[in-house]
């Protein structure tokens, strides 16, 4: 239930301020006044109207700021009910009262021992500065920081899980378990599901080989595809159609690529490679002038062909300049010129090259 609403009277407050230091002094509270007289609150009282018993078992402790919790143990063979409170410290003071409008708020019968356990909400901050004597028994509700009385969470309040004031005990906790591991095995089996949907989705899917790719399948396992290189023998006769083409299969290559330069041609038989040389050469006037290959055959070349310019001179006794073939070695070849001057010209070689 929520707490009762005090009011402190003029007297309490006095107890309670220390004017002249502008402190404050902790009241001792030693008893409670009960009254079955409805009256007026007004902080101007100093009785409790209609007061027929005070009890000096009384215990209790300050749970929050504005709240006490009160605790009053009556064993005598009377019965009452009671309407209305007061607190008094052990001068007698009367520091707070209550009063309801009619219903009673506490009742004893005559045979029961009664246990009077109340929270009792003050107008002020002013709970840390009300304290008790030594308590016969106390039962404050419980906090984050004060050990007490718990109350135990209903199902609703469990699964709503919002409820910061009460306690799930173990059963409430597998409750909320169970429903929290219920949604995530749904969860976890509705994505297996999907898993498996699209699993089975793919592996009804196929990848085959077209062309020079052969292989393949569906996907309910690995698949490989093969391209099948071409032997050095494929490549060189030049007639298969389902083989790919590859560096090895051409075999070793050799090239330089520039005025003067070289590259070889596959062939057949790698010791007997066809090698492509040219460059450029100047003749010296009426001279045979020695010209180098940029690299070696591995035997005299076949043919070099050479090309010159004509002499200006246009004398009928000049020619051309021309390779001399008995001059015609793995490493180079003799250009004659008759010519009566130094004559430029190009000249192209074809020979073999031992590449195995």
């Amino acid at each position: 239930m929520p707490g009762l609403q005090m009011m402190i009277t003029d007297a309490g407050l006095d107890a309670i301020v220390n004017a002249q230091q502008g402190g404050t002094d902790t009241v001792l509270i030693e008893a409670l006044g009960l009254t079955n007289t409805p009256f007026v609150m007004a902080p101007t009282l100093t009785a409790l109207p209609g007061e027929f018993r005070r009890i000096d078992t009384v215990g209790g402790q300050a749970v929050a700021e504005n709240i006490i919790h009160v605790v009053a143990y009556d064993p005598d063979p009377i019965s009452y009910d009671v309407t209305g409170l007061g607190l008094f410290d052990g001068d007698g003071t009367l520091i707070a009262v209550h009063s309801a409008e009619a219903d009673p708020i506490l009742s004893k019968a005559e045979l029961a021992t009664s246990l009077f356990a109340i929270d009792i909400t003050l107008a002020a901050d002013l709970a840390a500065v009300i304290e008790f004597g030594e308590p016969l028994f106390n039962n404050p509700p419980a906090t984050e920081t004060v050990p007490g009385v718990v109350e135990i969470s209903d199902n609703d309040e469990a699964d709503a899980g919002i409820d910061d004031a009460t306690a799930m005990s173990p059963k409430k906790v597998r409750r909320v378990l169970d429903a929290a591991v219920a949604l995530i095995d749904a969860a976890i089996a509705a994505l297996t599901a999907a898993t498996n949907n699209s699993i089975a989705t793919l592996t009804g899917r196929t990848i085959t080989g077209a062309g020079l790719a052969s292989g393949g399948g569906d996907l309910s396992a690995d698949r490989q595809i093969n391209v099948v290189a071409a032997s050095q023998a494929q490549a060189r006769t030049g007639t298969a159609s389902d083989v790919a083409l590859t560096p090895e299969a051409l075999g070793p290559i050799m090239k330089s690529l520039g005025t003067s330069g070289y590259a070889t041609i596959p062939g057949a038989d790698p010791a007997n490679t066809v090698m492509i040389q040219w460059g450029r050469y100047t003749a010296a006037t009426n001279a045979s002038t020695p010209v180098s290959f940029p690299t070696s055959f591995s035997s005299p070349a076949y043919s070099v062909v050479a090309g010159g310019t004509q002499d200006t001179n246009n004398d009928a006794q000049d020619n051309w300049p021309a390779v001399d073939p008995s001059s015609i070695t793995a490493n180079g070849f003799s250009i004659i010129n008759a010519n009566q001057q130094n004559d430029p010209g190009c000249y192209l070689a074809i020979g073999r090259i031992d590449l195995s």
